[in-house]
């Protein structure tokens, strides 16, 4: 797993040596002061040279400023290197999200995904920035003040080699229990997260239910047991880095016990202590920095590795690399369809149906009945688990997704509109589409009247899920969106479910004008709103138990004239 992040690197490696090279220096430097501030009491203060004392110091200011500027530009360019790192990983994991199967987001969680998005991305960058400058400037530091410990007195710096490897045993061990409890403490996050999320997206339902007490105690739930989990990392955490002040202190002490007597007795000169305490100091620095980048590594990897769960999710089947037709013909053909969601009961087994180019086919019959199942097998939302569908007499399997979906336009009940302008909403369904065309497309789909009565027309913004427009006003920006984008098969889905009767018969007329010389399957509970399809086919169990015209259904007196006759008895 930790080489897998570290190619991570592999686009940044000029910086990456930058970093790596200004940490040496940056750590060579700051191993060099005591040694100058050593050589300045051994050398200078005894002669009272005012002039070499003041060059020495001048030069040791320079030496501390070369290490200001350094240590600078190591931060800068590790942190903005760090960054763009967390970018491409959020970008390459937000693409394979996009191009993961529909079956996925069945049983996924949105919150679950927004906080591997955004939480787990944002601990990875703190880790990439702290893995070459922190880890780097650490080992050297430490690895360098170690050696000169022993060259300025080896019996005093065995005495603390001793205590640092205790010290080191104890580390690894709380580094255990801190990387469970940071993994633990992620998929709390990820579930707070999805709370919040639910509750902010139904915050109507919430409030038309009077539900507000209700959402607030399901997220003090969710944030009790985040709160459990932090504090046990908290704790973890807080004995660790109080342990390290008292090792820290109580190793400074042993020094200038141990120091002290051995100047007494001669075996160490003031100078070589005081530069030995300078040196434990400098020692000590990364020995904190370290206990901070064990955190950090810990939140980093934990994030990683709920990273590298959600990439190991199959993506939707790749497409062969057959050569893509410029525009879809039309001609569908269901041959020998079988499909269940999630195993569970078959909702089409063994079906059937034939399409021509340019047909105007109503799809009715009873709730569970496999209607809106045809549409997303139509553009491959789900794998069949049998058969094969065909469009102008290719598996749509030998399609490129892209081509496939972009020959073929969906209106749904279930309208999603950006939190953007009406303008690019409506652009959606062709991102390059003119507004002279947008503006068209509005027209087509009775929708440019309301539309120039907002105070802003088409820049006006709808809210998210465009809660500032009716029912009827979404459906039909959805509907201009098909409109522009003017596929030669459409798909309309409960397209006019939320409109008012006299809007339906207009927007049904644009829809019956646009489905000329297209194919167009219509799935509709209404059935007054596809007496003028050209064959309208009655599902039941995924089966096919009826088709014909509107007269010829009716004429028979089977299912469809008695679901026509109820609705026309509720109206």
């Amino acid at each position: 797993m930790v080489r897998s992040l570290l190619a991570a690197y592999r686009p940044y490696k000029g910086v990456l040596c930058f970093i790596i090279l200004g940490s040496f220096i940056g750590a060579g430097l700051e191993l060099l002061f005591p040694l100058c501030i050593r050589h300045i009491m051994n050398d200078y203060l005894p002669t009272g040279n005012l002039k070499l004392l003041g060059a020495a110091a001048g030069l040791l200011l320079a030496l501390y400023g070369l290490s200001y500027l350094i240590s600078c530009a190591v931060f800068y360019y590790g942190r903005s290197m760090g960054a763009k790192i967390e970018y491409d990983l959020r970008g390459h994991l937000f693409q394979h999200v996009m191009n993961m199967s529909f079956s996925y987001f069945d049983n996924a969680r949105t919150g679950q995904l927004i906080s591997r998005l955004i939480n787990d991305i944002a601990e990875i960058g703190e880790l990439m920035f702290s893995i070459p400058h922190l880890l780097i400037v650490c080992v050297v530091t430490m690895l360098g003040t170690i050696s000169l410990l022993f060259w300025v007195n080896w019996l005093l710096a065995s005495v603390v080699s001793i205590l640092l490897v205790l010290k080191a045993v104890e580390a690894v061990r709380v580094n255990r229990r801190m990387k469970a409890s940071f993994m633990e403490a992620r998929k709390e996050t990820g579930k707070l997260t999805v709370r919040v999320s639910e509750s902010l997206d139904a915050v109507r339902l919430v409030k038309v239910f009077g539900n507000e007490a209700l959402e607030l105690e399901k997220l003090l739930i969710a944030g009790r047991e985040l709160l459990k989990v932090q504090r046990r990392s908290f704790r973890i955490v807080g004995k660790m880095n109080s342990s390290l002040s008292f090792f820290s202190n109580g190793t400074n002490l042993v020094i200038v016990v141990l120091g002290g007597l051995f100047a007494e007795k001669g075996i160490m000169q003031l100078s070589d202590l005081v530069t030995f305490l300078l040196y434990m100091v400098i020692f000590m620095k990364p020995v904190f920095q370290l206990t901070l980048l064990t955190e950090v590594y810990q939140r980093g990897m934990a994030g990683y590795q709920r990273y590298q769960e959600l990439m190991a999710e199959e993506s939707a089947p790749s497409v062969q690399s057959l050569p893509e037709k410029t525009r879809l013909q039309g001609a569908i053909y269901f041959k020998d369809v079988s499909f269940a969601y999630n195993d569970r009961q078959p909702v089409l087994q063994h079906f059937d149906l034939a399409i021509r180019p340019g047909e105007l086919v109503a799809v009715v019959g009873p709730t569970g009945s496999g209607k809106s199942t045809l549409c997303q097998l139509l553009l491959r939302l789900y794998e069949l688990d049998g058969g094969s569908i065909e469009i102008d007499g290719m598996d749509i399997q030998k399609y490129s997704l892209a081509a496939l979906r972009n020959g073929i336009g969906i209106v749904q009940q279930d309208v999603f509109l950006f939190s953007d302008s009406i303008r690019d909403n409506i652009a959606y369904g062709r991102p390059n589409a003119t507004m002279e065309e947008i503006v068209t497309a509005a027209h087509r789909a009775c929708a440019h009247e309301f539309i120039s009565a907002l105070p802003e027309g088409y820049a006006t913004c709808v809210g998210e899920r465009g809660v500032k427009l009716s029912g009827g006003q979404k459906q039909r920006i959805a509907i201009a969106r098909i409109f522009l984008k003017n596929p030669p098969i459409l798909i309309l889905d409960e397209a006019t479910s939320a409109l008012d009767n006299e809007t339906e018969q207009q927007v049904r007329q644009a829809m019956y004008a646009l489905s000329k010389k297209r194919t167009t399957l219509v799935v509709a509970h209404r059935l007054a709103s596809v007496q003028d399809a050209d064959r309208i086919l009655v599902l039941t169990k995924g089966q096919i138990t009826e088709q014909g015209t509107h007269t010829e259904l009716m004429g028979q007196q089977g299912l469809y004239y008695d679901l026509y006759m109820a609705q026309f008895r509720e109206k």
